[in-house]
């Protein structure tokens, strides 16, 4: 019996902290809700940038395409508008298209609040959009032996690779903005 009260108890503890991640909280007079880090927002580029035209530490804006509820508030209205900075931006090369790093500072709300954040735009390539491998330029004729067939050529990559080409974000591109450190919300 002691058993399963401990095995209920660790489970209880388990699910509720799980469905508290994001959670309104209050301190004396004044309510406010926080947004925790890790919280992805889908956004939608306002500006066309690419690696061809834009520099490092110039602003890109996106804006907010849906609401986002905490409980039944809303905390992230639809329009709203984050701004962001190029953080790092590579060169297209042999082997690899050109990438850009974006970093997230500040989101205004419809009704002008302005909140400092701290995120960045996901990207599964180490938070750089772009930087595609490019494909081999040329390849040579290597035999291929079998036993109950003739022998075949088979082409074989050299590590020759193409020129990569220059990234470009177009106005109404999808992207997520995901947040590095919580955001209180007033």
């Amino acid at each position: 019996m002691k058993k399963i009260l401990k095995i209920l108890t660790v489970f209880l503890i388990v699910v509720s902290g799980i469905f508290c991640d994001v959670k309104a909280q209050t301190t004396g007079s004044s309510d406010y809700l926080s947004l925790k880090s890790g919280v992805f927002i889908k956004v939608m580029v306002l500006e066309e940038f690419s690696t061809l035209t834009s520099d490092i530490e110039d602003t890109v804006k996106f804006i907010n395409t849906q609401d986002m509820y905490i409980y039944e508030t809303n905390v992230v209205p639809e329009g709203t508008i984050f701004y962001g900075e190029i953080e790092d931006l590579l060169e297209p090369v042999s082997g690899r298209d050109g990438a850009l790093k974006i970093n997230i500072y500040k989101m205004i709300t419809p009704d002008k609040k302005v909140y400092k954040i701290k995120g960045h735009i996901y990207s599964e390539n180490e938070n750089y959009i772009g930087g595609k491998k490019t494909a081999n330029m040329y390849y040579h004729k290597v035999p291929h032996y079998s036993s109950k067939l003739k022998p075949m050529l088979q082409a074989a990559p050299l590590n020759v690779y193409e020129m990569g080409q220059h990234t470009v974000v177009k106005p109404g591109a999808e992207l997520f903005v995901i947040l590095e450190e919580d955001v209180i919300l007033k």
